[in-house]
């Protein structure tokens, strides 16, 4: 983000004197402006003639958002059954790949376990890509689960 601000500061006028050439049309003759101008004008017009009302509605608009950000709680995104759970516990720091690859198994082996489980699928460390920070020690496993009608009796989504 530096290094834009510093191109956008440095080398941008100086592209600007090489590759803008002739004469720079004055904005108000561009049809689109003068549109954008004619449509903007009245509301600008309007809150700097009514500055106080202005400044009112804006904090009454900042007051009414109360309401709705205290009922949103500490999650804001709804619960998505969808059949898969992400279970990601962490080993400890500095773990041997082949202590990882037994962790991974034997976590993998005890999920299996479960009726509910249809299949289980587990990544210690970070994959091929740049994107995945991931210490070794970081687990990641996907439990796809089976459709609830093969559940135990009684077993729920919460239990």
């Amino acid at each position: 983000m530096f290094f834009a601000a510093l191109l956008g500061v440095s080398l941008v006028p100086v592209l600007m004197v090489l590759f803008i050439r002739g004469k720079i049309t004055p904005e108000a003759k561009n049809p689109i402006n003068r549109l954008l101008i004619w449509v903007y004008q009245p509301f600008v017009h309007f809150v700097l003639r009514f500055r106080w009302l202005t400044i009112f509605a804006a904090l009454v608009v900042m007051a009414v958002t109360v309401f709705p950000f205290k009922k949103l709680g500490k999650e804001f995104m709804p619960p998505l059954n969808e059949g898969d759970i992400l279970y990601m516990p962490t080993a400890v720091p500095g773990i041997s790949v082949s202590e990882a690859t037994k962790v991974l198994q034997i976590q993998d082996r005890r999920l299996r376990e479960f009726p509910e489980v249809e299949v289980v699928f587990g990544k210690a460390g970070q994959s091929e890509t740049s994107t995945d920070p991931a210490p070794l020690s970081m687990i990641e496993t996907v439990v796809k689960l089976k459709p609830p009608e093969q559940w135990r009796p009684g077993m729920t989504w919460e239990s």
